[in-house]
């Protein structure tokens, strides 16, 4: 092959470029992955469905609970860890206790009304879930809270 002696019109790319990369295999790579992650973004639910929760569940007493404290529990399924919150008297809040950011579990802190992640120092409203600061992207899931006769129950949003 090396004998002839037209060989290098034959193989015209130099050494020292094969490891460039022109325009046109640059936006095909990048276009095929971009279509390639954007489709899989759409399917994903159909793929990976997320656990609904159908019933209603009871999760404690509200004399369990007192004002600023909190109750662990697993929702919608034992492997989601939630938690339940007692900010006033007649006043639950209830979220899942896996920080947006990386999953981290997110502690109570009464005195600040608000959850704090200790990975990435993430903090969360009490009141309703969203952002105080820090790397979270989004809001803390609430799960609606029902009284009912002295019980606390966690109802399917």
């Amino acid at each position: 092959m090396f004998d002839h002696p037209d060989w290098k019109s034959t193989f015209p790319v130099r050494q020292s470029d094969e490891h460039d990369v022109s325009r046109r295999q640059f936006c095909k790579v990048a276009c095929g992955s971009a279509l390639a992650v954007g489709g899989g973004w759409l399917v994903k639910d159909k793929i990976f469905p997320q656990p609904k929760a159908t019933e209603p569940k009871l999760i404690a007493r509200v004399e369990d609970v007192p004002v600023g404290g909190y109750k662990l529990f697993a929702y919608p399924t034992e492997h989601h860890p939630a938690i339940l919150v007692r900010l006033g008297e007649n006043e639950f809040a209830a979220y899942s206790q896996s920080c947006t950011h990386l999953m981290c579990p997110v502690n109570y802190q009464h005195e600040k009304r608000q959850f704090y992640c200790p990975c990435h120092e993430g903090f969360f409203s009490a009141e309703d879930g969203h952002v105080l600061a820090g790397p979270p992207p989004r809001a803390l899931p609430r799960y609606p809270v029902e009284i009912r006769d002295g019980e606390i129950w966690i109802r399917p949003a």
